[in-house]
């Protein structure tokens, strides 16, 4: 990630805003290294600390069951995830990204690699995922359906996923990200 990549993203997006806001149809681009340096400075992380050792890990908490947690969340379990979310990468493809994610869960750092192309559906961001592994555990595609599916649509989860009504569309094309206004 280049060191200027989160200032040229927030001054992209202050200008996206500006023009959506009066009115004028616009296009924010943002490339691998502002979305990152963007997500960065925007998002509410935990701190780091240390990774517990997998010898930590005791007989009744295997990773395994750690899996079971993360893939069939429930409100307490999307919170908890939510709250223990260290870092987040983002690598942009032709049309589609690959989100890394490293969270701790029941002190167990656990990372989760989603591939996927996101789109607007009725207002609201959506994930198609395309391939995905927890830690180094590859998902099956009907699990990882199911758990877009639940993240995306859950009472919980879903306004945070409503979109500003200025937004036409959000999607990769030729590895950046673009954001269309009406």
């Amino acid at each position: 990630m280049e060191p200027d990549g989160a200032a040229r993203a927030d001054e992209k997006v202050q200008e996206f805003q500006s023009a959506a806001q009066q009115g004028r149809r616009e296009s924010l681009e943002l490339d691998e290294s502002e979305l990152n340096g963007w997500l960065s400075t925007n998002l509410a992380l935990k701190g780091t600390h240390p990774a517990v050792p997998a010898q930590a890990i005791t007989r009744q908490e295997s990773v395994t069951s750690l899996a079971k947690k993360a893939l069939a969340p429930n409100a307490e379990s999307i919170e908890q995830v939510q709250s223990s979310v260290r870092e987040v990468k983002v690598a942009l493809g032709e049309d589609s990204l690959l989100a890394y994610t490293l969270f701790d869960l029941h002190g167990v750092d656990l990372s989760l690699e989603l591939e996927g192309r996101i789109l607007v559906r009725d207002g609201f961001l959506c994930f198609e995922p395309i391939s995905g592994k927890l830690g180094s555990l590859p998902l099956l595609a009907g699990t990882l359906r199911k758990t877009a599916d639940r993240l995306f649509d859950s009472p919980e989860n879903k306004e945070k996923f409503r979109l500003p009504p200025q937004i036409r569309d959000v999607h990769i094309e030729h590895g950046r990200l673009i954001v269309s206004s009406f």
